[in-house]
């Protein structure tokens, strides 16, 4: 059908150019003749191919419109599954941002937390240590007096002893009898051990001899703690 609508459009533009180019010839020409047999088969023939061809180009241009119409119906239908698929991951999206937010948030509160807390701690610490140093001083200063202590009582002993032994003489020989009697050792720091304790053969810096664990105790003296 098209090329039929074709032969007659180039029918009918022929018969109007043929009727122009006569009227143009006939002024510079005026006994030129118009061919009424090459003008009207050529109008008419053209203009009936067109009026036959007409209605089938419409159907074809209906049938033709009528596809691209389907296709953009289907390309709009895709078009709206997408924005639908778009506008659920969006959503799904911003969801997730609120909960990183909170997330977020949350792990700031706690940091704030675990912030003031370290500062506490490192505060009972700051405390803690000088309260050791404290304490520590206070240690050095109790042994040093115990040392000094335990100097003078050893001084006195000594001195209690010699006064012992300028105001009751005995011999050589009953001392070392007294020895062998009394075989309970007692250490300058006041502690007697016993034949067969675990201190015994090593004690050596022995200030008194006890013959009885009354007489020691009697003395300010006690047993060792193992």
């Amino acid at each position: 059908m098209e090329s039929i609508m074709l032969i007659g459009f180039l029918s009918f533009i022929f018969s109007i150019c043929y009727l122009v180019f006569h009227l143009i010839r006939r002024i510079f020409s005026p006994g030129k003749r118009f061919s009424r047999k090459l003008f009207y088969p050529c109008f008419a023939g053209g203009l009936l191919l067109l009026i036959i061809s007409a209605p089938y180009y419409s159907e074809e241009t209906y049938a033709v419109d009528e596809t691209k119409t389907e296709d953009l119906t289907t390309e709009l239908q895709e078009l709206k599954t997408e924005h639908s698929a778009v506008q659920k991951e969006q959503t799904a999206l911003k969801q997730q941002l609120n909960q990183a937010n909170e997330k977020l948030k949350a792990a700031k509160t706690e940091n704030d937390t675990l912030k003031k807390e370290n500062e506490k701690l490192t505060k009972e610490k700051d405390s803690l240590t000088k309260k050791t140093k404290s304490l520590s001083e206070k240690l050095a200063k109790a042994e040093e007096k115990s040392g000094s202590t335990e100097a003078t009582v050893k001084e006195k002993n000594a001195t209690a002893q010699a006064g012992t032994s300028h105001s009751a003489p005995s011999p050589k020989k009953n001392s070392g009898e007294s020895k062998q009697e009394c075989k309970i050792k007692g250490s300058v720091n006041h502690i007697y051990h016993t034949p067969g304790s675990t201190y015994y053969d090593r004690t050596k810096n022995v200030a008194r001899w006890f013959c009885t664990e009354q007489e020691a105790r009697d003395a300010g003296y006690r047993p060792p703690k193992r």
